[in-house]
């Protein structure tokens, strides 16, 4: 499925191509970033493993799903700067959910600019337009300006669990209807 592209008033949101393979890297790669992402953080590899990153992400287009590259209009560089996304959100026992987690990572040269923040309520906006009622946010105890960003949302903190992913999180939830 074709993925939409967003614009707010300084980012675009697109899909991630092949070419950004090296930008998806430094992200995913660095040691302020990757500890606090997924259920066994670990840190990207190489290059070639952030390209399979990329063509893993882009089967996740259906609807208003999907991982989208963030592009700072403001900014003399267009490489992207981190990912936003809304991805169904997995049980840890398994079990079926329509769960849907919204979620973003960004480089920490885009850090302190509220691109996280900007994207974020644009996707709310898609999320919402398409009818989905609720949205989770899972953030690792810690990690600050992930649980900024929720409460900038205006998420309401549920505190930690161990529902999503098998291991323990921050619930949010930001009730859309």
């Amino acid at each position: 499925m074709t993925q939409a592209t967003l614009r707010t008033d300084r980012l675009l949101l697109r899909p991630w191509e092949p070419q950004d393979a090296p930008a998806l890297y430094a992200v995913l790669a660095d040691d302020e970033v990757w500890p606090w992402l997924g259920a066994t953080p670990q840190r990207c590899p190489d290059v070639e493993a952030a390209a399979r990153t990329i063509a893993r992400w882009s089967q996740l287009a259906d609807g208003p799903l999907g991982i989208w590259a963030i592009e700072a209009a403001d900014v003399a560089d267009p490489t992207p700067c981190g990912s936003a996304l809304v991805v169904p959100l997995p049980r840890s026992d398994g079990a079926p959910t329509e769960a849907v987690e919204i979620g973003w990572h960004l480089h920490p040269a885009a850090w302190g600019r509220g691109y996280a923040t900007e994207a974020a309520l644009a996707l709310v906006d898609r999320v919402r337009d398409a009818g989905l009622p609720l949205l989770h946010a899972v953030v690792r105890e810690g990690n600050d300006r992930s649980m900024a960003v929720c409460d900038r949302l205006g998420m309401t903190r549920l505190g930690p669990t161990q529902e999503w992913y098998g291991t323990e999180f921050v619930d949010h939830v930001l009730r859309l209807g």
